[in-house]
């Protein structure tokens, strides 16, 4: 299974090949070929990319039932990732952004406001939940079939550049 977290307000996706694809009217789909040569990066040569852009994750923390990773995003991209690993109850803070999360790792969390700003409510594996920057802080826990058991969240929220 792949998750793909993806933000494009301001690049465009030039295709040069698609797979042989074809569109919903059975044709195929129209490929860009010059205007996507225009952009190509050419200094991003294997080197680089095999540097900046394969699988870089960081451990951000780790304690008692958790731990938390940083999943690899570019420090140019504007969306930061984080992965928490978790058999305990993470308190995940928004820091004015809003939080778009995926359960990729458990059969079921359950979502709770400490100040209780909203009913709790569960996720299920594969689901993905938002949580408004006004939240400012909750808590994520194994609930039900996952009591016990190691749960994974990837958290996805705009990056506060100084």
């Amino acid at each position: 299974m792949v998750l793909e977290i993806s933000a494009t307000p301001f690049i465009f996706t030039f295709k040069l090949w698609d797979w042989g694809r074809v569109g919903l009217d059975g044709k195929p789909r129209p490929i860009n070929i010059g205007h996507g040569e225009q952009v190509i990066q050419w200094d991003r040569t294997e080197s680089w990319v095999t540097k900046e852009l394969i699988h870089p994750v960081t451990l951000i923390r780790e304690e008692e039932g958790i731990r938390e990773e940083r999943t690899g995003l570019h420090l140019q991209e504007f969306i930061e990732t984080r992965r928490h690993w978790f058999t305990v109850p993470v308190l995940h803070t928004t820091d004015g952004s809003v939080n778009v999360l995926n359960l990729v790792e458990g059969r079921e969390v359950i979502v709770e406001s400490p100040e209780g700003l909203f009913e709790p409510f569960i996720v299920h594996y594969a689901e993905t939940f938002i949580v408004p920057a006004s939240v400012e802080s909750y808590i994520i826990r194994p609930y039900g079939a996952s009591k016990g058991k190691e749960c994974a969240t990837i958290k996805a929220y705009v990056r506060h550049h100084a």
